[in-house]
């Protein structure tokens, strides 16, 4: 199953069928890297967590209101993984 890879920081996106090698290019994203639906983060090799949704809910306190209306739109897609990032093939 190829999947989309969209970084929450930075909007870089890539594809990849393989999480492995997605987790070894730097890629934090599930299935390698927490579990689809979990509210984790979902960063490319050149993004740090400090600005993903977990980091401003879990560390910085803030309500699902305070969120940005980018950061409610990447939560949506989170929510609905993985059928938000699966790719398609014609």
């Amino acid at each position: 199953m190829k999947l989309k890879y969209i970084c929450e920081n930075c909007d870089r996106t890539e594809i990849f069928d393989n999480p492995q090698v997605a987790f070894d290019l730097g890629w934090d994203y599930p299935p390698k890297m927490y579990e689809f639906k979990m509210i984790s983060p979902r960063t490319c090799p050149n993004c740090s967590i400090e600005s993903t949704i977990w980091w401003a809910l879990i560390l910085e306190k803030k309500t699902l209101d305070e969120l940005s209306d980018r950061q409610k739109v990447c939560l949506k897609r989170i929510l609905n993984e993985p059928e938000s990032i699966i790719v398609k093939e014609n």
